[in-house]
């Protein structure tokens, strides 16, 4: 699913990503700057409105930072206002008003601000996330295979991914139904996410295949958590009727592949071999030389 931002959206959702305590922290030093450029322009220049941005920048932390910002904001404001004014003070009830308006403006933009910005982290949330298994989707794991090639291209740590396809999937929809389907589906991912989750990453792409990456792991390291895997699913299953396999074929890369599509290109060939050859069984593939877990 492809989600189109705007680019005020697009901002709120960059700064979302950062630290809150670093935005805030920036919202209230940004204040400051804008307390003195206000101090030292008097009346030459208005900079009363740019007030409005490190409230704005403090929404994407959250709607806390973004009110404690808003009421730092108001002070400063107000008290360059009251230090720099030229004739009789202001009398109080009109220093207050101006206090409790200018407020009330800066907290509706830091609110709006964070309420946006927790639209877009749930929006992005859900463009990321399988609905059936709750799993990260293809968009997520091709986004976290970047990350890790990347990695990988500093660090020139190992990276293995595998494909699992489930043998009997059609078979289990027709004779149960939908529903058992989904069960399936479900289980395979509480297992992968067991086995797998605190070694690596994994996902479902769609349909009954789904992902794994094992930042860091040599062939044979992962060929023995691949084959631990295995078992675990079909410990799980072993009760199902009609009966279900695992077909997982991986790839093991000790130099960075070129990109995403070619670590998911060489990890589906190998996982079709599996199909194909010697079903309900681990293989992998390093520089060539093939291995196998049955």
């Amino acid at each position: 699913m492809r989600i189109t931002r705007s680019p005020l959206a697009a901002v709120i959702e960059w700064l979302g990503r950062l630290p809150a305590h670093r935005l805030t922290t920036a919202s209230i030093a940004l204040v400051g700057l804008m307390g003195v450029a206000d101090y030292w322009t008097i009346r030459d220049v208005s900079v009363a409105v740019a007030y409005v941005l490190p409230v704005f920048l403090a929404g994407a932390a959250g709607g806390r930072s973004s009110t404690r910002v808003a009421a730092i904001s108001t002070m400063t404001w107000t008290g360059i206002e009251v230090l720099t004014r030229v004739g009789p003070p202001l009398p109080p009830g009109i220093v207050a008003w101006n206090l409790l308006a200018r407020f009330a403006v800066l907290w509706i933009v830091g609110s709006l601000a964070s309420h946006l910005a927790e639209r877009l982290a749930e929006a992005t949330d859900l463009s990321r996330t399988d609905p059936l298994t709750s799993l990260p989707n293809a968009r997520a794991f091709r986004e976290t295979a970047d990350d890790e090639i990347a990695r990988m291209r500093q660090t020139r740590a190992p990276l293995t991914a595998a494909y699992l396809d489930v043998d009997g999937f059609k078979a289990m929809n027709d004779t149960n139904g939908h529903a058992a389907g989904d069960e399936v589906l479900k289980t395979v991912a509480r297992v992968l996410e067991s086995s797998i989750g605190a070694h690596g990453s994994v996902a479902r792409l769609g349909g009954d295949e789904f992902a794994v990456l094992l930042p860091g792991t040599t062939l044979d390291e992962a060929l023995g958590r691949l084959g631990w895997l295995h078992h675990e699913l079909l410990d799980a299953t072993g009760t199902w009727s009609p009966r279900v396999g695992f077909s997982i074929g991986a790839v093991a890369f000790d130099d960075p592949p070129r990109d995403t599509a070619e670590l998911v290109e060489r990890a589906d060939r190998v996982m079709y071999a599996v199909k194909h050859h010697s079903r309900n069984t681990v293989r992998g593939e390093h520089a060539g030389s093939p291995a196998q877990v049955g």
